[in-house]
């Protein structure tokens, strides 16, 4: 079968495998629909951190069909219309049993600890795989584990209803959250990113106004509002920098995935009451993303700018890990018909 896989730092190749295994006891074989490139993997591509066996099948954000099941599967039948849980968790640490299985001490991810779903097929367990609404369109359906990502970091941040939000970043996770954010509360919203094309993307999809984050003031910059909670969703840690130095009594939420360290001033952090609040993947908010994408289709379609081949995402990792991403997320399609390059 067609894959993707990565073998080391900046070597991901487009090749033919054996087909993915028959599902053994408990597991469920996904035909792969649309699969989504996610800004971690291209930070797994660029610096090989979470490399953990080589080659691997990359891809954890993918919808599909069920095509075959395993022994004790009465949940998913062939034929639903699925998408997958990125977290590979071990059930049975302490994190695993209370809930948090994102925080499981042996947590790894589809396609790295696992085969993921850049290919025409796929093996998981079963506790990994949920079911769509027969009506859903699996194009959307790739977007619910990012939006799942999203969904979780404005939980952790504890926004009141209509308290205001800067969202720093425009990528797919800045853009989820913006959407659903508007969709949810509807509550004030700015939006930065260097790229306008991202930030006219989302204004429009989300109601957000643009701000220069060099000139932002959280105190003058949405009139009538003080600005007390920021998702950066960049990993920059400049960025990161200038807003954990500038905010005074603000949750800042970090859930970009970047590289580098800055000097962290603590008294600074108690004097101004600054919360610096890590958002690592997502707990439960699977369900809740599928259920959002199934009633509001048409507010997360605007997304998806972008559709390539399997055959093409190589050249396309190559694009994105030096900034010439094109809109704001990247779908591969994994159909017969599917065309390079096409919108």
């Amino acid at each position: 079968m067609r894959s993707v896989r990565l073998h080391d730092p900046l070597d991901i190749r487009f090749e033919q495998v054996d087909p993915a295994p028959a599902p053994g006891k408990g597991e469920v074989r996904i035909k792969v629909a649309f699969a989504g490139i996610c800004g971690s993997d291209i930070h797994n591509y660029k610096t090989g951190q979470w490399i953990s066996r080589r080659p691997s099948v990359a891809g954890h954000e993918f919808s599909g069909t069920v095509d075959a099941v395993g022994e004790g599967i009465d949940r998913l039948s062939v034929g639903d219309k699925v998408v997958a849980d990125s977290r590979h968790y071990c059930t049975n640490c302490v994190n695993c049993q209370t809930g948090n299985n994102h925080l499981c001490s042996q947590l790894g991810f589809v396609g790295e600890s696992i085969d993921g779903g850049f290919a025409d097929f796929t093996t998981l367990p079963e506790r990994l795989v949920f079911a769509c609404d027969p009506s859903m369109k699996l194009d959307i359906a790739t977007l619910a584990e990012p939006l799942a990502v999203a969904l979780h970091a404005l939980d952790r941040v504890r926004i009141e209803m209509h308290d205001p939000l800067l969202v720093v970043g425009c990528g797919p996770i800045g853009a989820l959250v913006a959407v659903v954010s508007d969709i949810l509360h509807q509550r004030p919203l700015l939006i930065c990113d260097r790229d306008r094309f991202r930030v006219e993307t989302v204004a429009a999809a989300s109601a957000g106004q643009a701000v220069d984050l060099a000139a932002f003031d959280q105190f003058q910059s949405l009139p009538g509002n003080t600005v007390r909670h920021v998702i950066d969703t960049t990993g920059n840690v400049e960025v990161i920098q200038k807003l954990e130095a500038t905010l005074t009594g603000a949750t800042l939420g970090l859930v970009g995935i970047g590289q580098g360290t800055f000097p962290f001033d603590p008294v600074g952090a108690v004097e101004r009451e600054l919360t610096l609040v890590g958002c690592h993947a997502f707990k439960d908010q699977l369900l809740r993303a599928v259920q959002l994408l199934e009633q509001h289709s048409d507010r997360f379609r605007p997304l998806i700018e972008h559709r390539i081949s399997l055959e093409d995402t190589p050249a396309e990792y190559a694009r994105i890990s030096v900034g010439k991403a094109s809109g704001i997320k990247t779908l591969i399609d994994l159909s017969s018909s599917a065309k390079s390059g096409a919108n």
